[in-house]
C-alpha cells in the first residue's frame, strides 16, 4: 500500500512539474480509479535507456507511460458503436494497460507488440487475471520491433499512445497499407496523443472522432475503408 501511494505521489509530481498540477490531479484521480477497476499495476514510468530492446530502433522510441484511463475509455466508448471488431493490436503495449481495457470492452483477440523485453514480461503479468476473467479471449504479447511486425489479415483496430517517432510510424503505416491491399477490410486507428496524425491523414485515413481535455490529453480515432 505504501509503495502504491508513493508511486501515485511521484507520478502526480512528475505530471505537475512537466505540465501542470491541474492535469496532474485529474490524471491521478483516473489512475487510482482505473488501476483498481481493471486490477492492474501499470503506473510506473520507465525510460528506454535502461531497457534492453529488440531491433535497432531504440533511438526512435519514447518513455513508457500508460495512457490515461479517461482517454482509453472515451476511445473505446466511441468505437463500440462500430463493432464488433475482430482483432485489437497495441503498438508499444508497454505493461499491457490498453490490452486489459480492450478485453473489458469485448475484444476477443488482443495482441500487444513491444520491443522492450522487460515491458513484455510486465504486460504478461498484468494480463494473468484478465485471462482468468475473460477465458474466451485470446491474448498475445509479442517481443517485436513494431516496424518489422507482420500485420495479420484479421487485425482491424490499432492502438498507439505516441510510442515512437515518425521514422517508425511511417514504416508501420506502410505495413498497414500493404496489409490492406492484400486483405481488404476496414481499418481503425485509436491514437492517443496523436503527434504524427498527419502521417495517417496523408495515407488516406479519415479522422472520425477527436477530443482534447486540459490542453494535453488528446485522442484521435481514424478509419480507412479500401476502395474497390
Amino acid at each position: 500500500m505504501i509503495r502504491k501511494f508513493r508511486s501515485f505521489f511521484n507520478y502526480w509530481v512528475f505530471i505537475g512539474t512537466n505540465w501542470n498540477f491541474s492535469l496532474a490531479t485529474f490524471t491521478i484521480f483516473h489512475e487510482i480509479r482505473g488501476e483498481k477497476k481493471y486490477g492492474l499495476d501499470t503506473l510506473r514510468i520507465d525510460r528506454l535507456k535502461s531497457l534492453s530492446v529488440k531491433g535497432d530502433n531504440k533511438i526512435h522510441g519514447s518513455i513508457y507511460q500508460g495512457c490515461n484511463y479517461f482517454v482509453l475509455e472515451k476511445g473505446f466508448d466511441f468505437l463500440k458503436q462500430y463493432g464488433p471488431f475482430r482483432h485489437f493490436v497495441d503498438f508499444g503495449c508497454g505493461k499491457g494497460r490498453a490490452l486489459a481495457v480492450a478485453a473489458h470492452y469485448g475484444f476477443n483477440r488482443i495482441t500487444g507488440v513491444d520491443f522492450a523485453a522487460a515491458l513484455c514480461q510486465e504486460a504478461e503479468s498484468n494480463l494473468r487475471d484478465q485471462k482468468i476473467r475473460f477465458p474466451e479471449t485470446k491474448f498475445a504479447v509479442l517481443h517485436e520491433d513494431a516496424s518489422m511486425y507482420p500485420i495479420e489479415p484479421d487485425q482491424d483496430v490499432f492502438f498507439f499512445f505516441n510510442p515512437f517517432d515518425e521514422v517508425v510510424m511511417l514504416q508501420v503505416v506502410k505495413n498497414l497499407l500493404a496489409s490492406l491491399r492484400k486483405h481488404p477490410r476496414k481499418l481503425w486507428v485509436f491514437y492517443a496523443n496523436p503527434v504524427d496524425k498527419e502521417i495517417f491523414l496523408s495515407a488516406g485515413f479519415e479522422e472520425r472522432h477527436y477530443i482534447k481535455k486540459l490542453q494535453y490529453l488528446e485522442l484521435s480515432i481514424l478509419s480507412l475503408t479500401p476502395t474497390r
